[in-house]
């Protein structure tokens, strides 16, 4: 007999993306240090928070409106309200970002395993 509930509790898992929020330990010392001499509005959001969102936005192929729909689902840790699809293209599109298939050899890890049975985070050496 099939428990019900628990299958689909465990096809609910297999879309989880796990998300690290590490950017966030730095948002108000960089937001402070974007804002020195700013003229006009000051910013809200740091450039590693909207390079973080550009990889999301071109890692699953989203279009800027999709993108806002995943960081206000997952932004409920965000010190700030999330940004809007307009404000998420413009400051993408302002900063220098250089998103290489091949660069691999990056000193930082970026582990993915997706299956049919769900996510694993790998375990070093196994």
């Amino acid at each position: 007999m099939i428990d019900w509930p628990s299958y689909n509790r465990s096809l609910v898992q297999r879309g989880e993306i796990l998300f690290s929020y590490d950017f966030l330990d730095g948002w108000g010392s960089e937001i402070e240090n974007m804002n020195i001499n700013k003229k006009g509005k000051p910013f809200v959001f740091p450039d590693s928070f909207i390079l973080a969102i550009g990889y999301i936005r071109y890692l699953f192929h989203l279009p800027y409106r999709q993108t806002q729909g995943i960081i206000k689902a997952t932004g409920k840790r965000l010190p700030a309200n999330p940004p809007s699809y307009g404000h998420i293209c413009k400051r993408i599109n302002k900063l220098n970002i250089d998103i290489k298939r091949d660069k691999m050899d990056d000193d930082d890890d970026l582990i993915i395993s997706i299956d049919s049975t769900g996510i694993k985070i790998t375990n070093r050496g196994q």
